[in-house]
């Protein structure tokens, strides 16, 4: 039974998702690169297409009609990526990924990479730890001797460089030691004052399973699913934290604490696992990315799920978590997707002078019936700066980078970092299904960087290093 608190959720997401985010250039005959930004408005609203770009923020009403403060009810909207909105995707020049030409050279033999990051600070910044940046990331080795693919054996590794050649540094905690079956992506978060990392991460299944084969789902799947024939799915979220040793000779971690699960769905904000109704995605309550507000000094977890309270599988919110008396606590979404998408990837936040903006991965194939996009990055703008406050759809559809027509699977996972850099893996670059002398199920390593700029809600692409296919999309 959907209670009172689900069924004002759905209420207040659907009413959000039709008039919060209709902004200019939201149709398909006004996408180009020059899309006129999102006006921000003093009472959270937004302007409509129709609109132009007229600020409505200097409208001056007199003090004696303004509305008291007092007079207010409980309650909050979420910010809502719409339909309308995502039928004005279009690729062009300033939103899509060159084509990749990938390393010939494994990034590391025997071992598939994908879902990645690197090692930060509180602050958001790439760590440096005696002269050596860290990249942890989910892998598994490319010939376990198992009968299950290479995505549900991940482990997280660890790899460590000064000169941009990268050394591995093995597995970064036994799966066996870790809560769940294994473990899927996250973040990872070194405090240089105490000299301690803390690895936040999604704990994959029955949180004290013995192995992999032991790890019975919950109840049965169609052979349809995505989730047919592998283990539990289901998904919490848990930390661990260790001390960092770093010299000449390289980094390791060690004095490992206890593993604790930290967030796991309620039922009335996020869906459980039980009552999810399963479409062409996995269920989802992953990806912690820890987030510290510098203005208020308060901590965040920002994470992938589903909403309650919302029969349909295109239900996917960008989830909130708040460090409050030392105890991780839900927040209501502060992004939602009805009739959209089922799954908002991997959220992660980057502070700029002119507001916050959140981006997160989407497959083309978890929008929802007559809706398209590409494999790609997308991203949500806040003017104020408030992780709470609403959000507009970045460029008037939410996409800043999606993969070529030519090669639509050739990278995923996406991470902005606060310089505009972008990293993900590569998944399967143009004509990599086609080479007859290839035994992988893909190629399994970090892709190059691409550099993206952003300003008041509107990104383009900048650089990528040896575009020289760049210009045959």
């Amino acid at each position: 039974m959907t209670s009172p608190h689900s069924a004002l959720l759905a209420f207040c997401i659907c009413i959000a998702g039709t008039t919060v985010t209709a902004s200019p250039g939201s149709d398909a005959s006004s996408q180009s690169t020059d899309i006129s930004p999102p006006s921000a408005v003093s009472d959270g609203s937004q302007v409509g297409s129709a609109a132009g770009t007229a600020d409505f923020s200097t409208i001056d009403i007199p003090e004696a009609k303004q509305t008291p403060d007092a007079f207010r009810f409980k309650g909050t909207y979420v910010s809502g990526w719409s339909p309308s909105a995502a039928r004005g995707i279009q690729l062009n020049d300033s939103n899509t990924f060159p084509y990749l030409l990938p390393d010939t050279e494994p990034f590391e033999e025997g071992v598939y990479v994908w879902d990645a990051w690197p090692v930060r600070t509180p602050d958001g910044a790439v760590a440096v730890i005696d002269d050596w940046v860290l990249m942890v990331g989910l892998s598994s080795e490319t010939d376990a001797g198992s009968d299950y693919p290479f995505y549900t054996r991940s482990t997280w590794r660890y790899w460590y460089t000064r000169d941009g050649n990268w050394i591995p540094g093995g597995v970064a905690f036994e799966r066996t030691e870790a809560l769940g079956s294994r473990q899927w992506a996250g973040s990872t978060i070194f405090d240089p004052d105490s000299n301690e990392i803390t690895f936040y991460y999604t704990a994959v299944g029955a949180l004290n399973a013995e192995s992999l084969e032991a790890d019975d789902p919950p109840r049965a799947m169609s052979n349809s699913h995505p989730g047919a024939g592998r283990p539990n799915t289901e998904q919490r979220m848990a930390m661990v934290t260790a001390s960092v040793s770093a010299g000449d000779t390289g980094v390791s971690f060690s004095d490992f604490g206890e593993h604790e699960m930290i967030l796991e769905a309620d039922g009335e904000i996020y869906v459980t696992e039980a009552a999810y109704i399963p479409g062409n995605v996995i269920y989802g309550m992953r990806d912690p990315h820890y987030w510290l507000d510098d203005e208020t000094g308060r901590e965040y977890i920002l994470f992938t799920a589903n909403a309650a309270g919302m029969p349909d599988p295109f239900n996917g919110v960008v989830g909130l978590a708040e460090k409050i008396d030392g105890e991780w606590t839900l927040q209501r979404p502060i992004i939602a997707a009805p009739g959209v998408s089922s799954q908002l990837e991997r959220p992660h936040v980057v502070v700029r002078d002119d507001g916050l903006y959140v981006f997160f991965s989407t497959h083309s194939f978890t929008f929802a019936d007559g809706l398209n996009g590409p494999e790609g990055l997308y991203g949500f703008y806040n003017a104020d700066g408030d992780i709470r406050g609403t959000y507009t759809a970045m460029n008037g559809t939410g996409l800043v980078l999606g993969n070529p027509p030519a090669a639509p699977n050739q990278t995923y996972s996406y991470l902005v970092l606060p310089d505009g850099k972008v990293m993900s893996y590569v998944n399967t670059p143009y004509g990599f299904a086609d080479d007859p002398d290839s035994e992988k199920e893909f190629i399994g390593a970090p892709a190059p960087l691409v550099q993206i700029g952003m300003k008041e809600g509107q990104s383009t692409l900048l650089a990528a290093p040896d575009t020289a296919l760049s210009g045959s999309r």
